[in-house]
């Protein structure tokens, strides 16, 4: 039955001709035709050549090229494409996407405003949080000559009051003792508490201190871990207080040499501190910037960097320099800057949820009652130039309203969000469908303001 209806559409035509026995060769006519023996299938088709009667035993034949009928073929071409449109179909809407293109509501506004702002989240108004990194770097320099040295080893020791409830003052270069008869001073003058009895048990009074070694020379090194017995104050000697004040070592001695060590330029040493603090410095910005950025905003200027000379180490072949920096940074919470500027700002306000997009000329400048500002609790904060507060909206709301829905459906999300937005257009592809894709990882959402898009007024 399928063979007799692809016969019906594909119309074949055949034709046999005669060709001339001294024609053929080996089977085959000269342009390498099959000559056809049998004689009752040549003469169900209409021979092309008339020949005479009796000389039809002269000829044999030949069938000639296979052809389509021109209306069959217009209708097989008709099927293919008519099946190509489908399978375009289907697959164009499998691949279906579509793209919102979101207006929120927006304003801008301009500032020259100081206000007051707090620290502490109690305090009614504006807060502020501050943060401080801290970064050390080092970097070996190659030595440019030698020099003899004579250096004093440093350390650090506890001294303890266990001789009675009053102060103790020690001034500057109070020599202590080792048992083994090295002298030690301290390098300020110090007052060790006295002894205070806590829930009934006496506990000495204890400061720590700075000492260096009374003379040069590497003997007065001395590791933590190997220091045996205490330190005694060595003008005690001879008095009851010898016995109730002594130190403990609470880190390494290190430092006491002499002899001939590698030389560094003074200019070669600069120029290594200068490489270091302008490192430091790149790091510590990126990284107070980069600190909880998505619910913090940290302005341009609003941080403060110190640094300072970290002691040198050098040993027979290498001179090493240490840089120590410091970042202190004021933030501000994003949702509540920008909550504080739209009410001051908007008349009529509506205390919806906005964000704040600044211009490029806006600036925040602190000031505070003392050298270092971020210590404090309360500042003032002068804004300048201008923004723009942008509405806030559910996007994932949006989103699951419209999956799989008619197109028409913008006009009833616009008057659901009619507070926060002031247009919204929609684009499908392929551009016949009318309606949404069922996956809502295939609709696009775009903000013109929050993305940059907008033809709106600058800020």
């Amino acid at each position: 039955m399928s063979k007799k209806i692809i016969q019906d559409i594909y119309v074949v035509k055949k034709s046999i001709r005669m060709i001339k026995k001294s024609d053929v060769k080996d089977g085959f006519y000269k342009n390498e035709k099959k000559v056809i023996s049998d004689k009752n299938f040549a003469n169900n088709f209409n021979v092309e050549n008339e020949v005479k009667k009796e000389d039809v035993n002269d000829f044999e034949y030949i069938e000639d090229k296979k052809h389509v009928s021109k209306k069959s073929l217009m209708f097989l071409w008709g099927i293919c494409i008519f099946c190509i449109a489908i399978l375009l179909f289907f697959v164009s809407s499998m691949f279906a996407t579509a793209t919102i293109t979101i207006t929120p509501k927006n304003k801008v506004v301009s500032l020259n405003d100081t206000y007051s702002i707090a620290s502490d989240k109690n305090v009614d108004g504006l807060h502020y949080e501050t943060s401080s990194i801290t970064k050390n770097l080092s970097k070996v320099l190659k030595t440019d000559g030698e020099e003899y040295v004579e250096k004093k080893a440093v350390g650090k020791v506890v001294l303890y009051n266990n001789f009675s409830t009053s102060n103790q003052r020690l001034i500057i270069n109070t020599r202590l003792e080792t048992k083994d008869g090295l002298i030690y001073k301290t390098a300020s003058s110090i007052v060790i508490p006295g002894i205070k009895t806590i829930k009934g048990v006496k506990t000495p009074g204890s400061v720590e201190v700075e000492i260096f070694a009374d003379d040069v020379g590497d003997k007065y090194n001395m590791k933590l871990s190997d220091f045996k017995g205490d330190f005694t104050v060595f003008g005690f000697k001879g008095t009851p207080k010898y016995s109730g004040f002594y130190g403990r070592l609470s880190s390494d001695i290190t430092g006491g040499f002499v002899g001939n060590v590698k030389k560094v330029s003074d200019d070669k040493i600069l120029a290594g501190r200068s490489e270091l603090k302008e490192s430091l410095n790149s790091d510590l910005i990126k990284e107070a910037f980069a600190k909880d950025s998505d619910t913090n905003i940290l302005f341009e200027g609003n941080y403060y960097i110190q640094c300072k000379d970290l002691d040198d180490k050098q040993d027979e072949n290498d001179y090493t320099i240490s840089e120590e920096c410091s970042i202190n940074s004021i933030y501000f919470n994003k949702s509540e800057l920008a909550t504080f500027i739209a009410k001051n700002k908007i008349k009529d306000f509506d205390n919806s949820e906005v964000d704040i997009i600044w211009g490029d000329t806006n600036t925040v400048v602190l000031q505070g009652t003392t050298e270092k500002f971020w210590n404090e609790t309360a500042l003032k904060a002068k804004f300048t130039g201008s923004a723009r507060v942008v509405w806030s909206y559910d996007a994932n709301k949006i989103l699951s309203g419209i999956v799989g829905q008619n197109k028409s459906i913008i006009s009833s999300v616009i008057e659901d969000n009619s507070g926060s937005l002031t247009e919204i257009q929609s684009k499908i592809r392929p551009l016949w469908k009318n309606t949404f894709p069922d996956n809502q990882e295939k609709i696009k959402i775009i903000d013109v303001i929050r993305d940059g898009v907008s033809n709106n007024e600058s800020i």
